[in-house]
């Protein structure tokens, strides 16, 4: 019975997800214009370490406020959705990321057997998606790069998507209290 009541969401858990999609879709729209910036100021390794963990953020937001499956597939996916709703830049290939991005981090808490929230699963629901940026980077933007600036790109995504896996846990620790 208990395993049943895991799976079957609520319409607070509908609720819940609904929210974070629109908060951390308007975030993820707005997050464009500094990574960009930074990006020709500083360099692309710089811009992906300081945001492109915060583009992971939905994921581990959703399923450490909502502690169901599925919910770091949806959090992840809706709220690129709502990015896509929005003149972002980056067009449809926002909902190709997301679903990407989304799946890792579903990854990383199947992989905890959906028994841990807490701040270190965040962190590696958060980081689990870097592992595919570089080759979405290079299917949709024709983003061509030695081995090992993929594996230091890599690295990045993972460090910075880790820092903001972590960030989003805690932030559910505390709305949950």
């Amino acid at each position: 019975m208990a395993k049943t009541r895991m799976y079957r969401y609520t319409a607070i858990d509908f609720s819940v997800l609904a929210v974070v999609a629109v908060v951390i879709g308007i975030v993820f729209y707005f997050t464009a214009i500094p990574y960009e910036l930074t990006k020709a100021v500083a360099g692309k390794l710089v811009a992906r370490l300081g945001f492109y963990g915060l583009w992971f953020i939905g994921g581990p937001l959703a399923a450490s406020l909502i502690r169901k499956p599925g919910a770091a597939f949806l959090g992840e996916v809706l709220a690129a959705l709502v990015e896509m709703m929005l003149p972002t830049p980056y067009a449809s290939s926002v909902l190709i990321y997301g679903s990407a991005q989304g799946l890792m981090s579903e990854i990383g808490y199947a992989l905890l057997r959906y028994r841990r929230w807490g701040v270190g699963a965040g962190a590696l629901a958060g980081a689990l998606p870097g592992l595919v940026i570089p080759f979405l980077d290079y299917a949709l933007w024709g983003e061509t790069l030695t081995e090992a600036i993929v594996w230091v790109y890599m690295v990045a995504t993972m460090i910075s998507g880790a820092i903001y896996g972590a960030i989003a846990a805690s932030v559910a620790r505390a709305l949950r209290k």
